[in-house]
């Protein structure tokens, strides 16, 4: 998957809200921000898109 690809972000999946992704200014870290709960999300060995995308819109029953 190419790094420019477009990826629709899920819900969070803690409480189904619209959620935010910000990139760091100072690292280059992606995060993903719940302004409903609260949960803030950023991922190990997956800090640039669109393998951060891809880790935040895995959910456990996609893995069934």
């Amino acid at each position: 998957m190419k790094a420019n690809t477009k990826i629709t972000i899920k819900p969070c999946p803690f409480c189904g809200a619209e959620v935010k992704k910000i990139k760091g200014q100072l690292m280059p870290l992606i995060m993903f921000l719940c302004n409903n709960c609260g949960a803030t999300v950023s991922f190990q060995r997956a800090e640039r898109d669109p393998f951060a995308s891809l880790k935040w819109n895995r959910r456990p029953a996609d893995n069934e």
